[in-house]
């Protein structure tokens, strides 16, 4: 039987039926005593995600590589094919030499498939989304426990175990397509800006490659070179910087336990009614309503973070753009090529798609502009190895008023007094 967005129509029967229930044929007052059966009995709101949160994860992954492998046009590559990438890999790694101070670690490149890529990162991704998860169940429940109405404050506080596992459930259903989608678009491993995958391997994805580059009028190999160099880039500052990654983590998690849901927008899409709808209604409603579930930063505290990892990212993303630009300057197609990944950047693109539909979160591809100009300013006035310096301590690093203007970090004329501590840091890590 076909079903809306996969949804187990007959799984949600069958656990209907065991309360009593009718689903085409609800009794409200009857559900209402079966609720407060359940509620007395402890076992109210609980779900397979609650009771077993390993298998409520494979499920999830084995959901998005089942959907990747059905999207079809993944072949395998030939050994040949494998070794022309290693080739290429060895050379992008030997032109980032000379203009970073982070090393390679020396370990081979990696060919991956859509559906080995969700394997290879699923640790990751779970170390990502779950904090949301759980920040998404803990505003649903405070949602539902905190009606206007007085009358339905028994009601709502009974309903909101139920609530918070509703809510985890949807959002898996919705998590595996999101998933299934940025792997059939991410070029390579750490493409979204953030490593998921345990290692310091460049990795590629060819048959994503191949199909954004179907319509490119640039060399295949160039594509290739380029794409690998600023993966090369961004495994080495990844591997060389052991804060960064948990940074990332921590704020995310942070801005997770910080999420409100938007009951307006969801009370919106029930229209005319949830009462007036019958169970393959209300899931095609559900289906309409999981892009709405995030209400807008808005708070002093979400704002805050926000900024904090708007502005890293586009650290991370405008340094792997300003060093592979220094490392491709012998290819005639460097400026074309990054040209290509700016548009990239402004259109639909696994990041924005990720942080968007996962978080709610909108990022401006200005910033990683921004990013790109301050960090070839600062090697300018003060050279590669000051610029790699900053990396070394998160309490460095530029805010967004540098982004906003590059010369105020650089530049000592154009520092205030607090400025100075960071000049007489800069000596100490790059030894006077």
């Amino acid at each position: 039987m076909s079903q809306p967005g996969g949804f187990d129509f007959e799984a949600l029967r069958r656990m209907m039926e065991q309360m009593g229930l009718r689903p085409d044929n609800l009794d409200l007052n009857e559900m209402m005593r079966q609720l407060q059966r359940m509620q007395a009995q402890g076992g109210l709101g609980f779900t397979p995600a609650d009771q077993d949160p390993d298998a409520a994860w494979r499920t999830t992954i084995t959901r998005a590589v089942n959907a990747a492998k059905e999207a079809g046009g993944d072949p395998e590559l030939t050994g040949e094919q494998k070794l022309a990438i290693a080739d290429a890999e060895r050379l992008a790694q030997s032109w980032l030499d000379p203009v970073t101070t982070f090393r390679s670690a020396g370990v081979p490149p990696v060919v991956q498939r859509r559906s080995q890529w969700l394997e290879a990162t699923g640790d990751g991704w779970r170390r990502l989304v779950e904090p949301i998860i759980e920040g998404l169940a803990q505003a649903m429940q405070r949602g539902a426990a905190a009606p206007d109405d007085p009358e339905l404050a028994g009601l709502s506080s009974m309903l909101a175990p139920l609530m918070r596992s509703s809510a985890s459930m949807v959002y898996r259903e919705h998590l595996g397509r999101v998933l299934a989608a940025v792997a059939g678009s991410t070029l390579t491993g750490s493409e979204i800006g953030i490593r998921l995958a345990a290692g310091s391997n460049v990795t590629v994805l060819p048959a994503n490659i191949a199909e954004f580059t179907r319509d490119l009028d640039l060399p295949e190999q160039d594509i290739m070179l380029h794409l690998l160099l600023r993966e090369a880039a961004r495994q080495r500052l990844f591997d060389s910087i052991g804060w960064l990654s948990p940074q990332l983590d921590a704020l995310l998690a942070h801005f997770a336990r910080e999420i409100h849901i938007d009951f307006e927008a969801l009370a919106a899409q029930l229209d005319p009614g949830v009462g007036e709808m019958n169970l393959e209604e209300i899931v095609a409603v559900s289906e309409q309503v999981q892009r709405s579930f995030f209400k807008p930063a808005s708070t002093e505290v979400q704002l805050e973070i926000l900024g904090r990892l708007e502005v890293l990212l586009a650290l991370i993303e405008g340094w792997v753009d300003h060093v592979a630009g220094a490392a491709a300057t012998n290819m005639p197609t460097a400026a074309q090529l990054a040209e290509v990944v700016r548009r990239r950047r402004a259109s639909v693109n696994p990041t924005s798609q990720v942080f968007k539909d996962l978080l709610g979160l909108e990022l401006r591809p200005r910033l990683v502009r921004d990013a790109a100009n301050l960090w070839a300013a600062q090697e300018h006035a003060h050279g590669r190895e000051a610029r790699d310096a900053i990396w070394r301590h998160p309490d460095l690093l530029p805010t967004a008023a540098h982004l906003a203007d590059p010369l105020s970090y650089t530049h000592p004329d154009h520092r205030g007094p607090e400025d100075g501590d960071l000049d007489a840091e800069l000596r100490r890590l790059l030894g006077g």
